[in-house]
Order: structure tokens, then sequence, then C-alpha cells
């Protein structure tokens, strides 16, 4: 997930030269097809998967703010209040110095690998966003 102006930056640049080292292969090996396709093929997954994170950040940037987000599990509350952060244009910075800690607190926090956080963290983070969240913890039956 893209969470920021400067991870887009970056992605996009990505995306570019991702495109161009395609265009390279399928001008090397313009009379070989099955082997420019074969190169070509985990290139293109990857464009694929870049466009979908920008298609998505984008999507949270510039769609609408949910009144109260909803998550499955704890875990997944991360990414929504992630995405509120961004579409309500707020940066790490702004967050952190709303809550009085660290930019780099809240960068762990967004970590996907990060699951030191507590309640409390998460209640002062929805505070800050004015946003609320309902967690559904009881499985769904199958």
């Amino acid at each position: 997930m893209i969470k920021n102006a400067k991870q887009l930056t970056v992605t996009k640049k990505r995306l570019e030269e991702l495109k161009q080292s395609l265009e390279h292969i399928r001008k090397k090996y313009i009379g070989n097809n099955k082997k420019s396709k074969f190169l070509s093929k985990g290139v293109l997954e990857h464009i694929g998967q870049l466009s979908d994170q920008i298609m998505e950040y984008d999507k949270i940037k510039y769609g609408a703010i949910p009144e109260k987000l909803h998550a499955d599990n704890l875990f997944e509350i991360r990414n929504q209040i992630i995405k509120v952060r961004i579409a309500k244009g707020i940066t790490q910075v702004q967050l952190a110095t709303k809550l009085g800690v660290p930019q780099s607190e809240i960068s762990r926090f967004e970590r996907e690998d990060y699951e030191g956080y507590s309640v409390r963290m998460l209640e002062r983070i929805l505070e800050a966003l004015n946003t609320e969240v309902e967690v559904d913890l009881i499985p769904a039956h199958k």
C-alpha cells in the first residue's frame, strides 16, 4: 500500500522504469516471440501490481471519506486508519504532531509487520483523525 506522496513518486518512477524495460525486451527480441513473452511476464506482473497500487492510492486520496471505518479483525484497523489519514490529506508528520509523538512512531504503526500498538494508541489516532471504527470480531459462519 502506498502511504504518502513520496512513496507515490517512487512508485511512479519505478513503474516508468519497468515500462522502459518492457519496451527494451520487446525491441531486443522482436523476432523471437516466445523469448520475448517469457522475459516480459515478470515485468508485466510487476507493472500490474504497481499500477494497482497507484490506482488504490488515488481512489483513497480523491474518494469519499467514510464516516465510520469497518474492520473484520484488529490488524485490518491499521489499513483503514492509513486510508482515512490519506483521504483527509494528513501526513504522518501532521498526525504525529497532533498526538505529540515522533513521526517515526506513526511510521512504525503503519508498517505491515508491526503488531506492538496498543488499543489506547488506536483510540488516540482515531480521535486525532476525528473518525470512528467498528470492529467485527465475530467469525462469519460458513
